[in-house]
């Protein structure tokens, strides 16, 4: 049998112009993108869409770029994206030019808009996109690409998300890592790899689930999470930190319902599979179940209150305490 062309890749990720852990994330990465069991020169950019930047005040997300590039020598562009600019062309790159990385600059903020600018800007035949807070398996970007390779139905490989529980394992840490035991087959957001033709429209740039948006948009059936990819991300620590974030999700559920039906048409986000819940969780953590669900139920009617008086976007927040990587959790 014929053997399919190798797919050409571009790797874009967003991020805030106060993120503090871009340095180890670009490491991690680009050590994944160059594994000898990718295809020589698929993976043919890398952009970052750095927003909230201001204007000549160079951010420590772009420092870090910018030493990261001068390290492993590779060629890097910077382009502002003010207000009044139109979008410039940047170079076409072939196979055999090796690596480049081309940073955007933008003033606004939003991670829905700077994935969407990202989408915009890539040339590649798939866009691979990874958050600026995580560690990437060195194998990882080898099996999304193969999954996605090997089976042309599929529109979007979505990495198998791994919480990182550090020495101490506080309470609303041990209670935000229960579900990543469970694929509920909805594409985590952290890593993934899409096809340039799976999207026909840009994503809501007021979304608080760009994931759960992702995976009713492009289809469920042409989505899949590949469990051998794995991309490490640190949980929150602090109870104000994990409850904003369940305020944000339940959120984000009642926004895709409003606003978004007819992407439902087709079921809910994602399966669950109660027999399974129930055989992998210790009878000792029955109790940390219950606190889950009530906290939960809690945050729904935390977020709905709020949403009477406040827009969506209102409900996003950055959480500090998943951007701390100790020593011993990197």
């Amino acid at each position: 049998m014929k053997a399919e062309r190798p797919l050409t890749l571009s790797v874009a990720i967003p991020c805030r112009a106060d993120e503090p852990g871009l340095d180890p994330m670009l490491d991690s990465l680009l050590a994944a993108c160059r594994s000898s069991r990718l295809p020589s020169g698929c993976v043919r950019e890398v952009l970052i869409c750095l927003n909230g930047v201001e204007a000549d005040c160079p951010c420590g997300p772009l420092l870090a770029v910018r030493d990261f590039c001068m390290r492993h020598e590779i060629a890097i562009q910077e382009m502002d994206l003010s207000a009044s600019q139109e979008r410039a062309p940047h170079k076409q790159h072939s196979a055999g030019e090796g690596l480049s990385c081309l940073v955007l600059l933008a003033g606004w903020q939003g991670k829905p808009k700077a994935m969407n600018t990202l989408w915009q800007w890539a040339q590649g035949e798939a866009v691979l996109f990874c958050d600026a807070d995580v560690r990437v398996d060195p194998e990882a970007v080898f099996h999304l690409y193969n999954r996605l390779q090997q089976q042309q139905q599929l529109r979007l490989i979505a990495a198998r998300e791994v919480p990182t529980l550090e020495a101490g394992k506080s309470l609303w840490s041990r209670m935000g890592a229960l579900p990543y035991r469970f694929n509920f087959g909805n594409a985590g957001g952290r890593l993934f790899l899409i096809r340039r033709d799976a999207l026909l429209s840009p994503m809501p740039e007021d979304l608080l689930l760009e994931d759960a948006w992702l995976t009713v948009a492009v289809g469920k059936q042409y989505v899949f999470k590949e469990m051998r990819a794995r991309v490490f991300f640190v949980l929150p620590k602090t109870w104000r930190d994990y409850f904003a974030e369940r305020v944000r999700m339940e959120g984000g559920k009642i926004q895709i319902r409003r606003q978004h039906p007819g992407l439902l048409a087709q079921g809910s986000i994602a399966a669950y599979s109660w027999s399974q819940f129930l055989g992998r969780i210790h009878v000792c953590e029955y109790g940390l179940v219950v606190l889950v669900l009530g906290i939960r139920c809690i945050a729904r009617l935390w977020a709905w209150t709020l949403l009477r008086h406040t827009n969506f976007y209102a409900l996003y927040r950055p959480f500090r305490s998943t951007k701390s990587w100790s020593s011993s959790a990197q």
